[in-house]
């Protein structure tokens, strides 16, 4: 098989390319600095980069704990295995749930299903940390419960 050489790119497609090209990057650089994550894909998407100030900035963490029948207190893992969902669903839901808290009931039934005896899940917790930042350095730390659940 044989193929022909192909020609140089005319001056109205390079001209073509060059206003695509600007285009794209301007809008990038606009919704960057100007855009929100509704801009995603051509914007950012902060929930993944963001900063914090090195100076009076904080850093706020969620988790999820629970109590079991033989009195243990547990942190729960993110992941299928621990309290199967990722941190993202419950940071997004976490208002939800303070609102109403019996939305940890299904989490709970959920855990339960694979635990027996002493190991089943009594009591769930979202755990709110917040540590405060002074020349980079953490000099505070806070942990609250912001949600528990008495499982039924």
């Amino acid at each position: 098989m044989t193929t022909e050489p192909r020609g140089r790119l005319s001056a109205a497609g390079r001209t073509w390319r060059a206003v695509v090209l600007l285009t794209l990057v301007g809008t990038l650089f606009y919704t960057s600095s100007k855009g929100s994550d509704d801009d995603f894909p051509l914007g950012p998407m902060t929930q993944f980069a963001f900063s914090v100030k090195s100076s009076g900035g904080e850093i706020h963490s969620r988790w999820m704990e629970a109590d079991t029948a033989d009195g243990r207190h547990v942190k729960l893992s993110w992941d299928a295995a621990g309290s199967g969902l990722k941190r993202a669903e419950v940071e997004g839901q976490v208002n939800r749930m303070q609102r109403d808290p019996s939305l940890l009931q299904g989490i709970a039934d959920r855990l339960n299903r694979t635990r027996a005896g002493g190991d089943r899940i009594t009591r769930l917790y979202v755990v709110h940390d917040i540590r405060t930042l002074e020349k980079g350095k953490v000099v505070k730390e806070t942990m609250s419960n912001q949600v528990v659940w008495d499982v039924r």
